[in-house]
């Protein structure tokens, strides 16, 4: 008769138990815990179970503290990153007005710029007419005898005869057709004694002088004319006041010279000329009191 063999024992669990499971499970040596125990026991702590139940609670205390400080950590970054949104969108807003107080600006820089080349267009335009007018009226001036004229012409000496007594006087009549003779031979400007005349100085007989622009004058009057010294004096003496004159000169035996100079000065007339004491309408109808 055949007997069953004896049943093998049991194999301890730390041997079948996976090494990973053994390692997470019983971490610590088991004599370490034996004697962490013994400690304990001899401290008069309480066991070991009732240890790791203080340290469960310990750490969902722990876990419960971390979980509010992270939810007040989450609602706090949100606040500050609603603050940050209010904050970017402010900063862009102002970054959008100054854009366009900028843009303004250089429009306004380019309206003013058009129009201050616009000004000096017309402040040059207006320099021209201002040049031509000016020009004008300095041409004017000189051909009504306002202006001080220079240049090629004559000069007519005349002074009263010699022991001619009064008839041997040069008279005012005796002046006024020497200087027609010269305008009408193509004088542009003449003088008698440095006082220039226009059309508002008329020789005048004061006794034994003669006056000219209110200034009294003595002989010998020395008379120059501007003009073309080439030919001046040759249409003077064809021009009929040029033949009255010398007939009149050599009667009466005035001495008279007459000579070409390269360049004379003949001054401008006085000023208080040129105030208007009466005028008269275009039609002739009605006269302008004096002023």
């Amino acid at each position: 008769m055949r007997t069953d063999p004896a049943p093998r024992p049991p194999v301890p669990s730390s041997v079948t138990m996976p090494l990973l499971t053994r390692i997470t499970q019983q971490s610590l040596d088991e004599d370490y815990l034996h004697v962490a125990d013994r400690r304990r026991t001899a401290s008069g702590d309480r066991p070991a179970g009732g240890g790791r139940r203080r340290l469960t609670a310990v750490t969902v205390v722990a876990v419960v503290a971390f979980g509010l400080l992270v939810a007040i950590a989450a609602v706090q970054t949100s606040r500050n990153a609603t603050v940050r949104e209010e904050s970017r969108s402010v900063l862009i807003s102002r970054i959008d007005d100054q854009q366009r107080v900028v843009s303004q600006q250089h429009q306004q820089i380019a309206d003013l710029s058009d129009q201050n080349t616009a000004e000096e267009s017309a402040f040059a335009d207006m320099g021209r007419q201002l040049s031509q007018a000016t020009r004008r009226e300095q041409a004017l001036a000189q051909t009504a005898g306002f202006g001080p004229v220079a240049g090629p012409g004559v000069q007519i000496s005349v002074d009263d005869a010699p022991n001619g007594g009064r008839s041997g006087l040069v008279q005012d009549d005796d002046l006024a057709g020497l200087i027609n003779g010269l305008w009408a031979s193509g004088a542009t400007a003449v003088s008698v004694n440095g006082q220039r005349v226009t059309a508002r100085s008329a020789p005048r007989n004061s006794g034994t002088v003669i006056r000219i622009n209110g200034v009294s004058l003595s002989a010998p009057y020395v008379v120059s004319a501007l003009g073309d010294n080439r030919t001046l004096l040759a249409k003077f003496a064809e021009t009929g006041s040029g033949r009255s004159f010398q007939l009149l000169t050599s009667t009466l035996g005035m001495p008279v010279t007459m000579d070409n100079v390269d360049h004379l000065q003949i001054p401008a007339g006085p000023v208080g000329l040129m105030d208007l004491r009466s005028a008269r309408s275009a039609t002739g109808q009605k006269p302008q009191e004096d002023h």
